[in-house]
């Protein structure tokens, strides 16, 4: 059981009892390493959702599809984009436009 493990197994434990450890260097940096992995397995789905949600200007989206305004609102009046009203503004779901994108890229 690597110190990673046996600190994660401590927690859920509410009884586990305060021992004390004589720690390499090289174990501390794998606890770190693990560390950093597991948060980062956990973050990433949500930081990739969160990017899926992002919502963009009409500018960001004739930027990632190489099209002018005019063809923003000929996908919207279409349906394949949906314009998000944002108090006086529109925005357009990075998620639809990702799909257009790769859609016209197959």
């Amino acid at each position: 059981m690597n110190l990673y493990s046996l600190l994660q197994a401590s927690a859920t434990d509410p009884v586990s009892p305060n021992i004390l450890l004589n720690v390499t260097l090289a174990d501390l940096h794998l606890l770190v390493v693990d560390t950093i992995d597991a948060t980062l397995e956990k973050l990433l789905p949500i930081y990739i959702k969160s990017e899926e949600d992002r919502l963009l200007t009409k500018k960001e989206v004739c930027s990632q599809l190489g099209i002018g305004e005019t063809s923003v609102w000929n996908l919207t009046k279409r349906g394949r984009l949906t314009a998000v009203k944002v108090g006086n503004s529109v925005r357009y779901r990075q998620s639809e436009v990702t799909d257009i994108f790769n859609s016209t890229n197959d």
